[in-house]
């Protein structure tokens, strides 16, 4: 799947079709975000900035662009049958720190 056909499926949904799994809330403690901020990024898809295919076929990691020093990693799986998408985790990560390891 291409960054355009997850954007399109990010364009049409709307806060009711997006859901939370239980892991997301057990980390929420540990990281700095919060359900409203996750729900935000996933429905500005002009931040979305790189995708990367999940181990099922259903599950994506999507990179938002949150600064110029952070990205918000999103972990979802996706619904197509019900138009919607289960937030699996989400953590910032440090945009410098992240590009030495891809080097």
């Amino acid at each position: 799947m291409e960054i355009r056909e997850v954007k399109g499926f990010l364009e049409r949904l709307n806060n009711d079709n997006i859901s939370f799994d239980r892991h997301f809330y057990k980390r929420l403690g540990e990281r700095p975000i919060n359900e409203g901020m996750v729900r935000s990024f996933i429905l500005q898809t002009s931040k979305l900035e790189k995708i990367e295919l999940g181990k099922e076929k259903s599950r994506f990691k999507l990179w938002f662009k949150m600064s110029n020093k952070y990205s918000l990693v999103v972990i979802i799986e996706a619904y197509e049958e019900s138009k919607g998408l289960k937030v699996i985790s989400a953590w910032n990560t440090y945009r410098k720190w992240q590009d030495k390891l891809r080097l």
